[in-house]
């Protein structure tokens, strides 16, 4: 079956030439948007420490300015106050599993207050209550082919959970990144797992959704994806490509981009944001190399390029870009990373080795940012709103007033 019928390509290519996503110069907002601070603060930064952070993946805050963190090489969640006081850390411990199984990448919340965390080691994505206290498992681990991967009897199974967002009526949607499964067929990187919630006797559980997976068209479209999130009017799931064929859409340079879904049957709406489209092919785009985390706040749409240290608002309608904030950072290698070697160039980033470590040497409050990936946006109990946004390079969250960057692309 082919994914986009010529109608529907038809439709696409009207909508991006009519020019409303066309690549604007004079939308920097870097010098402009000063962040209100970081989670940890400046003394603390990266480290094993009850009140430190190594390599975080996720953020998700919560309506009183506090912050749920997966902290990734500490193999734990931290729950910081806005202050940047460490309430509480959840460790393997408290969830029966080992170091090794935990792993947690990403995060995300329910109407209810109830937090949901992939534990990419364990195969599981867990839900907490809004007190943070372990609630249940949500899909098995197990170890099947590709080829399997999609077939009744392995309903439900993860191999390796990271992108995860949930819908208002609590259903869970869950990025599989097990790329070393899924490459042996030569195209993908994911699988896509999609969980409806039921209330049994008042009793919450899950049960994978057959249906959604054998209309989805998620994996059909993209190639490896991780970030995700949903529109506010519950109708549109939105994919960040990492890392697109070259074919896809006539894919010039493969350019990065985000794909439009239907929430209910993940049913491809031909809408990409962050590229420019001419007759039937990409001719340009905003991403520098890999699109993360994802979050939406009314109808801007907020987006990460990692390798470029920034972040993108979209008008979630038109494609639009309204601005964007960030600047490439250093990468510092010091005696936590075991992924650089001094002097390599990573993606046009130098690698520098340094004593103090990579917080203390990228200025926060200049926007330097050093592999950002997830960012989550909220109004607080007292009416103010804020953006958060990891810092993962640097070991840290960065925190902006999310009324002041909206009323500069007013």
């Amino acid at each position: 079956m082919k994914i986009i019928h010529f109608i529907g390509i038809a439709l696409f290519l009207l909508f991006f030439t009519s020019g409303g996503n066309k690549k604007q110069d004079n939308i920097d907002l870097t010098e402009i948007i000063v962040p209100l601070g970081i989670i940890p603060d400046i003394q603390n930064g990266y480290g094993s420490g009850p009140d430190q952070l190594a390599q975080p993946d996720d953020v998700e805050l919560l309506p009183d300015g506090s912050m749920i963190i997966s902290d990734v090489d500490n193999n734990r969640i931290q729950h910081f106050s806005s202050a940047g006081t460490l309430f509480k850390s959840i460790t393997a411990h408290d969830m029966g599993l080992t170091n090794e199984e935990i792993i947690p990448t990403g995060i995300a919340k329910d109407g209810e207050g109830f937090i949901y965390v992939s534990l990419e080691g364990a195969g599981h994505v867990a839900r907490f209550t809004p007190n943070l206290v372990f609630d249940q498992f949500i899909g098995q681990p197990g170890n099947i082919s590709a080829e399997d991967y999609y077939n009744p009897e392995n309903d439900g199974i993860l191999l390796k959970p990271q992108g995860l967002i949930v819908a208002a009526n609590g259903d869970i949607y869950v990025i599989d990144m097990a790329k070393k499964v899924f490459k042996k067929n030569g195209v993908r990187n994911f699988g896509f797992r999609k969980f409806k919630q039921v209330k049994i006797n008042g009793a919450v559980s899950y049960i994978y959704d057959r249906d959604f997976a054998a209309t989805q068209e998620i994996t059909k479209v993209m190639r490896k994806s991780e970030g995700m999130t949903i529109c506010p009017d519950q109708k549109t799931l939105f994919v960040a490509e990492e890392k697109p064929m070259q074919s896809q859409f006539g894919n010039v340079n493969k350019k990065r981009y985000i794909a439009a879904f239907d929430l209910e049957t993940g049913r491809f709406l031909n809408q990409l944001i962050g590229v420019t489209m001419k007759n039937d092919s990409i001719i340009d785009g905003y991403f520098n190399d890999s699109v993360e985390g994802l979050c939406t706040y009314g109808d801007n749409l907020f987006s990460v390029d990692e390798k470029a240290g920034k972040f993108y608002i979209f008008d979630i309608r038109s494609g639009e870009c309204r601005g964007f904030i960030g600047k490439r950072a250093y990468y510092y290698c010091d005696d936590h990373s075991d992924c650089v070697i001094e002097g390599i160039n990573y993606n046009e980033q130098t690698i520098i080795a340094g004593v103090a470590a990579p917080h203390l040497k990228n200025d926060w409050q200049k926007n330097e940012l050093a592999s950002p990936d997830g960012l989550s946006a909220i109004e607080l109990f007292d009416g103010t709103k804020r953006l958060s946004i990891v810092d993962q390079w640097n070991s840290r969250i960065v925190v902006y007033d999310l009324d002041q960057v909206l009323q500069s692309i007013e």
